[in-house]
């Protein structure tokens, strides 16, 4: 928080809403701080509400400043030059909601002020400018067989295992051999420490088995908090690839991962984030279906891919089971309940 915004300032200060801000992405620094991406999205949202009015006093930020922020964002374009969609920009409204909730809660602005912001209702579907949002559709299973003859040992286990699993990719980055349990009867079962349905209180089973576990295996000889899957390993596959097929003979030129920027100093070694992300796990596949000729398809699409066949095989429930998308509260027996399905519903996914 910045030194001029203290928590319980005197009645004569005014708090601004960059002070609104500055204090919400202190608590999201600690409470996300296990999902780096996730704060540095309402950081660069929280950037934006300071951008335009930061040095407004906190009190006279109402609906109507809301919705000129809203429609900011339905004018903006995201990083990939796309407009934002609809139920993109309700959700940033909503968190930009929930700053100020928490606001209120740190008593830097008075209820009156959330319960203004909260009248502003969201954009609906056909009464809005904003963009709709493409349904996703599965990935036809040869498509992903093709491209995955691209892909590093450790892209292609990875898809392997999301395929098999059918779990949402922030799971896959954050699996570490620290949250699967190898059970006795042969099922592994891996229990995110962060998944979206933390927050309502509901615990995340994910089955292991056949295809899945093999590709997984070679991964889990790691340090407790080590991600299994690393971005380094991946790109030291490549690079070995590229220097393995390279043209100049191995006693000229330079020496794999090395230029003549490196031996300049101008460029210094790679630094690799210790797990991969939406983005960089999105752009080795889109490259790779490109390199193998194969059908445009995104890493999410593999969810929806294992639900259908999943639901083809074992009906709705199998499906629910698996991929987590039941609504009710689970007691200690629906838990056990819902992963014997997860198990039998883990057999019948689709593989590689």
């Amino acid at each position: 928080m910045p030194e001029d915004c203290e928590t319980h300032p005197d009645e004569d200060a005014a708090i601004t809403v960059r002070c609104v801000t500055a204090d919400y992405l202190s608590f999201a620094a600690k409470k996300y701080a296990s999902s780096p991406e996730r704060y540095e999205r309402q950081k660069r949202l929280c950037d934006m509400v300071d951008k335009e009015y930061g040095d407004l006093p906190a009190v006279d930020f109402g609906p109507r400043r809301l919705s000129q922020l809203r429609d900011l964002l339905v004018a903006s374009k995201n990083r990939r030059g796309r407009h934002n969609t609809r139920v993109y920009i309700n959700d940033q409204v909503r968190t930009i909601v929930r700053v100020f909730k928490h606001g209120v809660a740190r008593e830097l602005v008075p209820a009156t002020v959330l319960n203004a912001l909260e009248a502003l209702s969201p954009l609906v579907e056909g009464e809005s400018v904003a963009t709709e949002s493409v349904a996703r559709e599965p990935v036809d299973i040869e498509a992903v067989r093709e491209t995955a003859e691209y892909l590093s040992p450790v892209l292609k286990a990875m898809v392997q295992v999301q395929v098999a699993t059918g779990m949402r990719p922030s799971e896959l980055f954050r699996m570490r051999a620290s949250d699967i349990e190898q059970r006795e009867d042969g099922v592994w079962v891996y229990r995110p420490s962060e998944h979206k349905t933390k927050r309502h209180g509901k615990k995340k089973q994910v089955p292991i088995v056949g295809e899945a576990k093999a590709a997984l295996e070679p991964y889990l000889d790691r340090e407790p908090t080590d991600f299994c899957f690393k971005p380094e390993e991946s790109a030291r596959w490549y690079q070995q690839q590229r220097s393995a097929n390279r043209k100049t003979p191995a006693n000229e030129g330079d020496r794999p991962g090395y230029n003549k920027r490196t031996r300049s100093g101008e460029s210094k070694p790679r630094q690799y984030s210790p797990k991969f992300d939406k983005d960089s796990y999105r752009r080795a596949i889109v490259h790779a279906a490109k390199k193998a000729g194969a059908e445009h398809w995104t890493p999410y699409q593999l969810r929806h891919t294992a639900a259908t066949v999943i639901r083809e095989a074992l009906g709705i429930e199998g499906a629910q089971a698996l991929l987590g998308h039941s609504k009710r509260q689970m007691t200690e027996h629906y838990a056990k309940e819902s992963l014997d399905k997860a198990i039998e519903a883990a057999k019948a996914g689709p593989k590689l």
